[in-house]
């Protein structure tokens, strides 16, 4: 549980419970931007089905119109020889399904009558299922997205909280804001484009669905220092794990991609001696780590 310092004359908290805290605050938010960027994807896709579905629509509605129009006639010609005793006020509180029911149950309709009812009524039914299975599948992915985005509110506030605290405390124990890392590897080639470009970015704010030029999450940092050597990557932790050559630890290079927790939720780009260059979570910037700081799950090497 993360629980937020309380007021009154206790001490304020230390540099590792302020760390602390930011971590498992950064845990539990890349696992909302995760599903997040899941929810995007799905929502995206299903109005894409959506918009395909209308056109589709389109077409049978000018069939059900057809189909309509000369039940409309039968109902016409049945009223006009006192055939059908139904009444305006039937036809018009009743909805199109109903009516066509109505039509339907009507004794001396003839068989070519009854087959234009029934075609009528099975593209109204078509219709009607289709367009409510998909609406609701908007609306559920929307739904979703918005619980989600409540949720990156509610951990960005607190991370905020525990950043303030935790500069404070490192300026207290320090002295100054902690300084911006220098590689002097031994990269070369690609990797050394790689690596630079990523440590270039050191500083730059934790922006979820950054891509630069000025703010990253950790994937769009990852996905933006390959693209420099032209390897387009996709932007999600996850996707990028299952789109490389595996490395093993021991064989790790300058310019790998090394994966973190067991889900797969957040990366960043080796640069050797055990180090990491990454956009760790809201509230904190581009920064070099020791690998040993969070659970590896994995590596990579484009």
């Amino acid at each position: 549980m993360v629980l937020l310092p309380g007021g009154g004359a206790s001490a304020a908290p230390s540099l590792t419970e302020a760390e602390k805290q930011l971590d498992a605050l950064g845990v539990k938010m890349d696992k909302v931007n995760e599903q997040m960027n899941s929810a995007k994807v799905q929502l995206k896709r299903v109005k894409t089905q959506q918009a395909g579905l209308n056109r589709q629509l389109a077409a049978s509605q000018a069939k059900l119109d057809a189909a309509q129009a000369e039940v409309g006639k039968i109902a016409a010609t049945a009223y006009r020889d006192g055939s059908l005793s139904l009444t305006s006020a039937m036809v018009n509180d009743g909805s199109p399904a109903n009516y066509l029911d109505q039509l339907a149950a009507v004794e001396w309709l003839s068989s070519r009558q009854r087959d234009t009812i029934d075609e009528a009524k099975a593209y109204q039914a078509k219709y009607d299922a289709t367009k409510t299975r998909v609406d609701n599948q908007v609306k559920a992915a929307q739904r979703l997205e918005s619980q989600l985005g409540s949720q990156q509110k509610s951990i960005k506030k607190d991370q905020s909280k525990w950043e303030e605290i935790r500069r404070s405390a490192y300026v207290k124990k320090y002295g100054s804001s902690p300084a911006t890392v220098t590689y002097n590897g031994q990269a070369s080639g690609n990797a050394a484009v790689v690596v630079q470009y990523a440590m270039a970015q050191q500083g730059e704010p934790y922006v979820f669905g950054g891509a630069g030029p000025n703010q990253w999450d950790c994937s769009g940092l990852v996905m933006m220092a390959w693209k420099q050597v032209g390897v387009n990557l996709p932007h999600s932790a996850r996707q990028q794990y299952n789109s490389v050559p595996h490395v093993s630890r021991a064989n790790l290079q300058p310019g790998d991609i090394v994966f973190f927790y067991g889900d797969l939720h957040h990366d960043g780009i080796y640069i050797g001696n055990n180090q990491v260059v990454h956009a760790p979570t809201e509230g904190q910037n581009v920064q070099v780590e020791s690998i040993n700081n969070m659970p590896f799950a994995g590596a990579g090497r484009p």
